[in-house]
């Protein structure tokens, strides 16, 4: 999925626990959607292309 510019993208795998994604011209935001008035997570291009990739290796799966 790529993420559109300036538009929340919502996940949500159960439900109730969902999360949003957002890109910026110079950033990417990460939220829980259940309280989007709170600050949001920001990330770098390069550290969310880190983290998407290690997502996608199931570095950070539970065991």
């Amino acid at each position: 999925m790529t993420l559109k510019l300036h538009q929340w993208t919502k996940y949500s795998a159960n439900g109730d626990n969902c999360v949003e994604v957002m890109r910026t011209a110079d950033e990417v935001l990460v939220r829980n959607s259940n309280r989007p008035e709170e600050a949001p997570q920001r990330f770098t291009f390069s550290e969310w292309e880190f983290f998407t990739q290690g997502a996608k290796l199931g570095v950070f799966d539970l065991a």
